[in-house]
């Protein structure tokens, strides 16, 4: 097939039902989040980007305070109903990533499930450097990938499921896996693309470090088990150092300190 060449904006145009998992689905993944984070009950926690809030809405449940951003309205507007419906205080912000300006406010924050990778190099980073601003000193940032590695010893170029076909693709030189999932709906073929950059494990580290986050961890599975090169998951968590300055931190494990 022929690939568009430029897929940067395609998460505007993705169809809503593509992105959610069921409602219901969540209370396991919510528990790790809160183990890895190190969440205590009282303590804040943003979930960016939040989808409709099926994760968020178990931490709520869980005691955190929590706070949930999303490109889409249809999805905040619908995880701060079902907040309200759970009697949770939840709040929901409809916001792109990339304009987030949260200052030292929480103790955790988490990109879950692969929501990670989506836009250039640059914004990637950009996105990570909001993420460690939000964060407050000794706070900690989630961010889970797909494990680069195992996917591409194991990659599918095509697969069907239920009605729905995805075609693969690996971009070397950009470091992408790009996909087209092919939907017919009501006589018409709809195609859905999306581009997602990998991260290796050294650069995912690299990445948190120019950002002044410590990685504490890496994990290869939502059960907490140990990243290795044949995890299906790469799951890295950082602590932001009590110094804010990411400079200052640079230099400090430069000296051993």
């Amino acid at each position: 097939m022929r690939w568009p060449e430029d897929m940067s904006d395609w998460y505007q145009t993705f169809a809503d039902d593509l992105w959610l998992r069921p409602d219901d689905v969540g209370a396991e993944e919510a528990a790790f989040i809160k183990k890895a984070l190190r969440l205590r009950e009282a303590q804040s926690v943003l979930d960016a980007p939040c989808g409709a809030g099926r994760i968020a809405i178990h931490l709520a449940h869980a005691g955190c305070n929590v706070t949930g951003v999303d490109l889409r309205r249809s999805f905040t507007d619908r995880a701060a109903a079902r907040s309200r419906r759970e009697r949770q205080s939840a709040r929901f912000l409809a916001l792109d990533l990339r304009e987030m300006e949260f200052s030292s406010e929480f103790h955790g924050i988490y990109n879950w499930l692969g929501s990670f990778g989506y836009f250039s190099n640059t914004e990637n980073l950009d996105v990570t450097r909001r993420y460690a601003k939000a964060l407050r000193p000794g706070g900690r940032l989630l961010i889970d990938q797909p494990n680069r590695e195992t996917l591409l010893r194991h990659f599918v170029a095509r697969r069907a499921i239920r009605g729905c076909v995805t075609e693969n693709r690996w971009d070397g030189e950009t470091q992408r896996v790009e996909s087209d999932r092919i939907v017919q709906r009501n006589g018409k073929t709809e195609h859905n693309r999306t581009s997602m950059r990998l991260y290796t494990p050294g650069q995912m580290r690299s990445l948190f470090e120019r950002v002044g986050l410590d990685v504490e961890a890496m994990y290869g599975s939502h059960d907490g088990e140990l990243y290795t090169r044949s995890s299906r998951r790469l799951i890295v968590v950082g602590r932001k150092m009590e110094s804010a300055d990411p400079a200052m931190q640079v230099a400090a494990r430069a000296s051993g300190h």
